[in-house]
This record gives structure tokens, sequence and C-alpha cells, in this order.
């Protein structure tokens, strides 16, 4: 967070600092005085105030009056957290609620930027009597070119809140925060993948990689994402939980700022979910129920098809026998019924033969006869 404090003052210099410092310390006054009007023990070493006031502070534009981060902050301090009951007992995230609130009361001094410029010198009175303009986010959503540079953009030397638009050092601070084990990768990635595809789908300018780009650097997400929407305190327990959450986290972001034209769109759609953080966990757990009588139907309807199947192998095979004995019963009888016809067939051939050979003989018999009777005739000539 610090780091980011410090990219806000190479941005727009010393009132950048002024301002997160009048939002901190506004926020532990507030702080300490709730805990005094509730009779319990102010805890110096809760750093919750201090978060809570740079984030708050890193969402507003450095031109903010000081009054109005005064404001801001001693609210969300007290009615959107002790009004509650504190730390263990909030609904939703206390810095989206007052942000929310003071951009409706304020929307001139929140929602106009002034230009950065490294180390600029932005006046350190109450109220900026400079020109303001438009946040890079607003230009992006009307369909107008961005006159900002690739490397701007990167950098997050772009028109907005002076923490939430240093996307290449959130991401950094993102992955170590993951690595270190303070935020749930299952928030994280899921919010931050559907908000990629998202944009790389349906971008609302560019299209291509400044989609991707602009999905990080645009309307606070990223900065909402890994600050706020992955506290532990504003998010279901379970894995699946987290999961869907990011997800809703993301299209919900996204739809609110197509149809709306509400810049920081993340922010407004994070104390929606946080109110349902619990029904979030108990449909996970009607899910699972769900996923296990499904399971144990279908393996009872899995082992009634195996049981099944195997009696349609035993009728098929009892089938498939008794069809080979048959054909080899009637093979049998077929093969009977040739061994007596080639039996028949020898037996005529061998009654044939004599008769062939008598007939044989006799011709001889009335051949000699005739030769004999010519031989008499010749004797008696």
């Amino acid at each position: 967070m610090f780091t980011i404090v410090f990219m806000a003052y190479y941005f727009y210099g010393l009132r950048a600092v002024l301002v997160a410092g009048v939002s901190v310390f506004v926020s532990f006054f507030t702080e300490y005085l709730c805990c005094a009007a509730r009779k319990i023990k102010f805890d110096w070493g809760d750093m919750s105030p201090l978060m809570s006031g740079l984030l708050l502070a890193l969402l507003m534009p450095a031109s903010l009056p000081y009054t109005v981060m005064a404001f801001a902050s001693a609210f969300m301090a007290s009615v959107c957290k002790h009004a509650f009951g504190g730390n263990k007992n909030l609904i939703f995230c206390p810095v989206c609620v007052s942000y929310i609130f003071t951009t409706l009361c304020f929307p001139a001094e929140i929602l106009r930027y002034p230009e950065p410029t490294p180390f600029g010198s932005i006046p350190l009175s109450n109220t900026v009597g400079d020109a303001l303009s438009r946040s890079y986010t607003y230009y992006l959503d009307s369909g107008t070119k961005s006159a900002f540079s690739l490397l701007d953009t990167v950098w997050g030397r772009i028109t907005g809140p002076m923490g939430s638009s240093a996307a290449l050092i959130i991401l950094i601070s993102a992955v170590a925060l993951y690595f270190f084990g303070d935020i749930p990768a299952a928030a994280l990635f899921s919010g931050f993948g559907a908000n990629v595809l998202l944009n790389v789908l349906f971008p609302f300018g560019e299209a291509g990689w400044y989609a991707v780009l602009d999905s990080l650097v645009a309307g606070s997400y990223l900065f909402t994402l890994v600050f706020m929407a992955c506290d532990q305190r504003f998010i279901p327990k379970k894995e699946f939980s987290q999961a869907v959450f990011g997800v809703l986290f993301a299209v919900g972001s996204y739809l609110i700022r197509r149809y709306t034209g509400i810049e920081n769109s993340a922010v407004f759609v994070l104390p929606i979910l946080c109110v349902f953080k619990d029904e979030f966990d108990r449909l996970t757990d009607a899910l699972r129920r769900l996923l296990k009588l499904c399971a144990k139907k279908l393996t009872e309807l899995a082992k009634l098809i195996a049981k099944g199947f195997d009696r349609f192998c035993e009728f098929l095979s009892d089938k498939i026998i008794a069809a080979k004995k048959a054909y080899d019963a009637k093979k049998a009888e077929e093969d009977e019924e040739k061994a007596s016809e080639n039996e028949v067939e020898e037996t005529s051939e061998e009654t044939e033969k004599p008769s062939e050979d008598e007939a044989e003989e006799t011709s001889e018999e009335t051949s000699e006869e005739t030769s004999g009777g010519e031989n008499d005739s010749e004797a008696q000539k």
C-alpha cells in the first residue's frame, strides 16, 4: 500500500500524500471515538483503520478537498463499520460503502481528476482551482480514443483515482500477496480471468491486447479486486464459493459499467455481493450434497446397468451355446446322411461290377463260338 502511495506522490506531488494522511488520521480518530462511545478498549495494534484510510484515499482524486476526504473517512469508520459492531461484524466493505455515499454527495469533486505529471505541483489548499478533466475510464466508455500512450497506460500515468491506475504496481502487489497467502487464489484468479475474458470478447474501446490492458486499468477494477474483493472478511470461506464470487464480481462490474456508465463500477458491485457471502457457502454445501446424492444415484444406476448387462450377456451366451449345439447336431446328421449315401453308392458299384464281368465273358464265348463255326464251314467247304 505504501508503494502505491509513493506512486501517487510521484504522479501528483505532495498533495496526494496529504490527502492520504488526512484520511488515515480521521479514520484512526473516528475509530478511537467510536470505541470510547461503545465503551470498549481501543486496540492500537489494529491496523484496519490505517488500511481502510489508505484504500479510501487511493480511490479518490488527488485534487479532492481535505474536508470531503475527512467526511468520507469519518463516515466510513462510524456508520459503515462501528454501527454494525466493528471488524468482527462487518456486513460489507466499509471503504466501498463510504466511497459510494461520498460520490453521490460530492460527484463534482470526486469524478474530476487532475492530469498526472511527475512530482506534480497541485496546490496544497483545500480546493484546487486548476482545470480538472474526466477519467481515462470515462473517455474509454464513451468511445473516445485515448490520448495516452501504451507506456503511460501500463505505468499508470492516466487520469483517474490517484492510486488505482498503477496497474503494474498493483499486479506485483497481487503476486506478492498471493505467495504470502494473504489473498485467496480462487477469488483472485476467477475475478481476474472473467474480467479479462469479458473485455476481450466485448471491449469498450480498442480490441486485442489493448482490451486486456484496459480491463486491468479502467474502472479501478484491479485495485478493488486485489485489496477489497479478496479481503478474507468480505468473501465466502469455501474455495468453490470464492471462485463463484470472483466470477460474479467480474460480471457485475462489467454489466454495471456497460449499462449505467458508472466509472468505478467494481466498487459499487462489491457491497451487493458481500451481503450474500454466507449464502454462497450455503449454496456450495447444497451443491456438494446434491453432487453426492447424484453420485450415489449414478453409482446405483451403474450397478443396475452392470447387473442387467451381465444377465444379458448370460442370456446371449446361452443362446449362442444352444445355437452352436443345434448347428453341431445338424451338421452331425448331415455327415451321417452323406456317409450313408456314400455306403449305398459303394454297394451299388460293387453289384454292378460282376454283371459287367459276366457280360464280358459271355461276349468272349459268343465270339469264340462264332469263330469255331466259321472254321467248321470252311472245313466242310
